[in-house]
């Protein structure tokens, strides 16, 4: 068990240390990323794979940040230092699915207005997802930032998870109102938005003393694997 404990941790700090180097490019090449994003804009049949992503994305985005709490994992904490460019590149995605398919008279024709009063409460949910997107994606610069003030700013900021209530209910009403299973779609919105809310309060107070003991015994295990690498002379 020790030796396998001590093979992650190597392929951690492995991981990690190559992200601390490349952190720049790493940050670069996400904004790149999303820009490029936008030409899904000339490719009609990305818009539903698009939206997909986006909101994968966000919740990725939303639980890393109690998770690098709870076990305070050097890469965990890492990824938190790339939320910026991970929330633009998913609000780029959202603008691809959500302006291409609203700016496409077609779909609007023999979409919407067939189904309207089935998909009604889908597609209202997709577009308050969306509006509560452009402030934050017109915010997510150090000039904003500035200009906002810290507190304004969070708090500015803090609509993210309105936006992620409207966006899993987009997605629940999509897939019931698409002929989707009810139960399915159900289920997952519900386990989704309950597991978020229970990870931030196991992040305010790990009250789970099992799991918090398991941390402890493999924070145990950290140091001496970091006391054995630092004993181990290096090989030239």
């Amino acid at each position: 068990m020790t030796k396998l404990l001590f093979l992650i941790f190597w392929l951690h700090d492995l991981v990690a240390s190559w992200f601390a180097q490349h952190f720049r490019s790493i940050k670069i090449g996400l904004l790149l990323i999303a820009h490029l994003s936008l030409f899904g804009f000339f490719f009609p049949e990305l818009r539903k794979s698009f939206g997909e992503l986006a909101g994968n994305l966000l919740i990725g985005i939303l639980f890393i940040s109690p998770i690098s709490k709870i076990f305070r994992v050097r890469f965990f904490l890492q990824i938190m230092s790339i939320r910026r460019e991970l929330g633009i590149l998913m609000a780029y995605m959202a603008t691809v699915h959500a302006v291409g398919y609203l700016s496409d008279p077609a779909w609007f024709q023999w979409e919407i207005l067939p189904q309207y009063g089935e998909w009604q409460s889908g597609y209202m949910f997709g577009i308050l997802a969306y509006t509560l997107t452009l402030p934050l994606l017109l915010t997510s610069n150090t000039l904003a930032q500035k200009y906002l003030g810290g507190i304004r700013w969070k708090m500015l900021h803090r609509i993210v998870y309105v936006m992620f209530v409207f966006a899993i209910l987009h997605r629940f009403f999509i897939t019931t109102g698409g002929g989707g299973k009810v139960e399915f779609a159900f289920v997952e919105a519900s386990v989704l938005i309950g597991s978020y809310v229970f990870l931030k309060v196991l992040a305010w107070k790990n009250f789970l003393t099992p799991l918090r003991l398991s941390i402890e015994w493999v924070e145990g295990k950290h140091g001496e694997y970091k006391a054995q690498k630092q004993a181990t002379p290096a090989v030239v």
